[in-house]
């Protein structure tokens, strides 16, 4: 086995294809473990703590029956990552897990793996198409299980655990390969002998080193071309361009990333005098270059606050009215015109439903509006009438609607259909006081 200081995450094809940004963000948050041979990962209906990107060692997916009988349903080494109910959106294991070769791995935490997940670039990609090439996998074992024989199924397994392992030798019992297999341990130690006597394999003890790779090819059924075919594939596909603009937020462990990141950089430690001064002297200039950038975003954030402030007040005392409604039609916001309209204060918006505003014999044309806008998402129009108050009589109004980017608020313009002053002339009055 390689020793752990050979180890690198890029000897996993997974994190190995992984775009360099990408690479750099999720290196941060691995962690070298040794897997021992037997070691159980994930029992079924387990919940996921760890995700693991193995490097020297092999995973196997085990199905047990009732009656205690094991079956193989696939091997996993440093092609993909033991975890796939979370790439399909699950938390736990539908099978069990067990390290079938003894060696490292790394592994990252579920929740470090689900962010990398949902922000959709080429590491879920990459996730998911070797999800597909692991489900051509099981089903070539399940055709291969069927319908060939017992020689043409060990050459299969062995050539499979061999492209997932630096080398050309398995530690694996002919008991344990039986169980894999789900057949008798005698038939694989027939099988086993036929091999070695045609000088395709050594077995001793336990160790397996294959001799003869291109003869073991060849007696092996198309199961194998057709399972390394599609694995190949999918690392031979070029990433597509993605933009995703969320960064990760993770300031707890910012620090200890950093700290990390500096243990694997090569630094060179001053030994003169003048390296030492040339040193304090960089840092100086980089602390005054961290003043100036802190002064020009702190000048950044206070034109921010004075353009909303001034755009806040522009909404505020615009003529006519508007609302944000949630899906339910609920205010979440409203402007004084609109907050004038209705006869409400505006600290008492998130009370009301826009709908309890409207006359009864419009509300039906109101209620099939709003949910038309929400089923079509985009601009929609009606006229209703708004029922009369102790600042106004009752009123003809037009309404403007639109969904929002995310399809979670109503942005609504209304206005009144009658005689814009009705809507003009009340806040008038209201500006100029707060003016004066």
């Amino acid at each position: 086995m390689p020793s752990t200081l050979t180890c690198n995450p890029k000897q996993n094809r997974i994190l190995g294809a992984l775009p360099a940004n990408d690479y750099a963000r999720i290196n941060d948050d691995l962690e070298l473990v040794q897997l021992e041979l037997g070691q159980v990962l994930y029992e079924s209906g387990d919940s996921l703590s760890h995700i693991h990107f193995p490097i020297t060692c092999l995973a196997s997916l085990i199905f047990t029956t009732s009656k205690g009988a094991t079956a193989e349903l696939a091997i996993i080494g440093n092609d993909g990552l033991v975890g796939i109910p979370l790439v399909l959106g699950g938390d736990t294991t539908t099978h069990r897990v067990v390290v079938q070769s003894a060696g490292a791995a790394y592994r990252a935490r579920v929740e470090v793996i689900r962010w990398e997940l949902d922000q959709g670039r080429e590491f879920q990609h990459l996730a998911l198409r070797f999800t597909q090439a692991l489900m051509t996998q099981m089903a070539q074992s399940i055709v291969c299980n069927r319908h060939h024989s017992v020689d043409q199924q060990l050459c299969r397994w062995l050539l499979l655990s061999l492209d997932r392992l630096p080398g050309n030798q398995l530690d694996m019992t002919q008991e344990l390969i039986a169980n894999m297999l789900g057949v008798r341990r005698e038939a694989v130690t027939e099988s086993a002998g036929k091999l070695q006597a045609a000088g395709l394999i050594q077995y001793s003890r336990g160790h397996i080193t294959a001799l003869d790779r291109p003869g073991l090819e060849a007696r092996a059924c198309e199961c194998y071309a057709t399972v390394k075919a599609e694995y190949d594939r999918i690392f031979l596909m070029h990433p597509a361009l993605r933009t995703v603009d969320r960064p990760r937020p993770n300031p707890a462990t910012l620090r200890k990333r950093a700290e990390a990141r500096l243990l694997q950089t090569d630094i060179r430690v001053p030994t003169t005098a003048w390296d030492k001064a040339q040193l304090v002297h960089e840092l100086q200039v980089h602390q005054i270059e961290l003043e100036m950038h802190n002064e020009e975003l702190r000048h950044a954030y206070e034109e921010a606050d004075a353009l909303r402030a001034r755009y806040a007040d522009i909404y505020d005392f615009a003529p006519v009215a508007y609302f944000t409604l949630d899906p339910l039609g609920v205010i979440l916001d409203t402007n004084l015109a609109g907050a004038i309209l209705l006869g409400i204060k505006g600290s008492q918006r998130a009370r009301f439903r826009f709908a309890a505003f409207v006359s009864a014999d419009t509300l039906d044309t109101f209620n099939r509006f709003f949910d038309e806008m929400l089923n079509a998402k985009r601009k929609t129009a009606c006229e209703c009438t708004l029922s009369a108050n102790e600042q106004r009589p009752e009123i003809t109004v037009t309404i403007l609607a639109v969904l929002d980017e995310t399809g979670g608020e109503c942005r609504m313009v209304v206005m009144d259909s009658s005689a814009a002053s009705v809507l003009i002339a009340p806040i008038c009055p209201v500006i100029n006081r707060r003016k004066g």
